[in-house]
C-alpha cells in the first residue's frame, strides 16, 4: 500500500495546525511537527534533545541539519501516511525534504502540498482579536471569547496580546510568509500537486472541503 503525505501551508492564523491536527485525528496517519519534534526530543533527554534544547534556550533557530535528522527519523514510523505541519518553512528546507523523500519513500507514495488560503485582512482581523495568558490558554474576542473580559477561565490570569500578533509584527510575519512560501507552493503546483483550501470558512466547512478534495484524488 502507498504512503500518502500532504504538506500544510497557509499565512500565520490560517488554522492550518488546527486542520492538520483534525485530518491526523480523521485518518490515524502520523502528524509530524517541528515543535512537537523538538519538544519531544528534549522530554525524552536525547543526545538529539540536548542539542536542540541549547539552541531554543539560547532564543536561536534550530539549525536545518539537525531538524532534518528529526523529521528523517519520524519518516521510519509504520503509518499509511504523514502529515507536515511547520516544514519545510523555505526552499532550502524543500530541497532538504525532497532529497529525504527520494531516499525513504517508494515510488508509488504520494505527496501533495495542501494551501489553506486566507486574505491578509482576514488574518489581521483574526490575530488582533487573539488573547493569551500566561497559563498556556488561548482565547478569541470573536471565535472564543474568556467568560469574564480580560480573564482567563481557567486560572483567573490577566489576559494580554502576544508581541506577535501586534499590527506591525503581523504584518512582518505575513511578508516574511509570503517571500518564503512562494516558491515551496510554485514548485507544487508545477508538479501539480497544490491543493487549494477556501480557508476563510468556518473550521467544520474547512475540514470538510480538505476531505472532499483528497478523496477525489483518492488520498483517503
Amino acid at each position: 500500500m502507498s504512503k500518502k503525505i500532504i504538506i500544510f501551508f497557509g499565512p500565520p492564523g490560517s488554522g492550518k495546525g488546527t486542520q492538520a491536527e483534525m485530518l491526523a485525528k480523521k485518518t490515524d496517519w502520523k502528524k509530524i511537527s517541528t515543535g512537537d519534534l523538538f519538544r519531544a526530543e528534549i522530554a525524552n533527554g536525547t543526545k538529539l534533545g540536548k542539542s536542540v534544547g541549547k539552541y531554543l534556550q539560547a532564543g536561536k533557530l534550530v539549525p536545518d541539519k539537525l531538524t532534518l535528522s528529526l523529521v528523517e527519523e519520524s519518516l521510519k514510523q509504520k503509518t499509511s501516511g504523514f502529515i507536515f505541519d511547520g516544514f519545510p518553512r523555505n526552499k532550502r528546507q524543500l530541497n532538504d525534504l525532497l532529497a529525504v523523500f527520494r531516499k525513504r519513500l517508494k515510488k508509488n507514495d504520494l505527496a501533495y502540498a495542501l494551501e489553506v488560503a486566507v486574505g491578509d485582512k482576514e488574518v489581521k482581523q483574526r490575530l488582533s482579536q487573539r488573547r493569551s495568558c500566561a497559563c498556556g490558554a488561548v482565547y478569541h474576542l470573536i471565535y472564543n471569547p474568556p467568560i469574564n473580559e480580560g480573564v482567563c477561565d481557567i486560572c483567573g490570569g490577566k489576559l494580554f496580546t502576544r508581541n506577535d500578533d501586534k499590527p506591525k509584527v503581523i504584518a512582518h510575519r505575513l511578508k516574511l510568509y509570503y517571500n518564503e512560501s512562494k516558491s515551496i507552493l510554485d514548485y507544487w503546483q508545477k508538479q501539480g500537486r497544490l491543493i487549494k483550501i477556501a480557508g476563510e470558512q468556518p473550521i467544520k466547512k474547512i475540514h470538510e472541503e480538505i476531505m472532499e478534495k483528497l478523496k477525489k484524488l483518492k488520498l483517503v
